[in-house]
């Protein structure tokens, strides 16, 4: 595996096959970024097409972000490719959560101050893990680039997450 690199967001091009749709998770997304920064890569070949990541691509172009972490994928196969596509998203659907440590956490969250949008879970499920007194009141509203003005470096890989002014 190569090192991470940093590419302009219109060097990536979007697999064109890519069964996932996510459209409806993007502005969850960019929230999440806006909060966190640039976390996980997005996985490509050096051509530009994007292996994984595309959703991350969307909320990064959402938020005006002119460059991404990436991670080259050059040393797969196509087969593999195509293999690591598909696993990489069901993978993450294969766990279970813990409902009474997680409600443990989103409470220790709520506590703290934090916005629970930003975990990504839904009204919905808030009412299926937490006690009533400890739903969050949902702050999810689109995300409108011209308030993020984001400068950041990562504390593990040095990258600068920086945003169209």
């Amino acid at each position: 595996m190569q090192g991470l690199e940093h590419w302009p967001t219109d060097k990536l091009i979007d697999y064109a096959r890519n069964p996932r749709k996510n459209d409806h998770a993007v502005d969850r997304v960019a929230g999440a970024i806006k909060e966190f920064g640039f976390r996980v890569p997005i996985i490509a070949k050096s051509d530009g097409l994007v292996v994984d990541g595309h959703l991350r691509l969307k909320a990064a172009k959402k938020l005006g972000l002119v460059t991404v972490p990436v991670l080259l994928a050059d040393d797969l196969s196509p087969a593999q490719i195509k293999a690591f596509r598909l696993s990489v998203n069901k993978m993450a659907e294969l766990a279970e959560w813990d409902d009474e440590m997680l409600a443990v956490e989103l409470t220790d969250l709520k506590d703290m101050g934090f916005d629970l949008d930003l975990t990504g879970f839904t009204l919905d499920e808030f009412q299926a893990i937490l006690p009533i007194e400890n739903y969050p009141q949902s702050s999810a509203k689109e995300i409108d680039p011209d308030d993020y003005k984001m400068s950041d470096t990562c504390p593990k890989c040095g990258f600068e997450f920086n945003a169209k002014t």
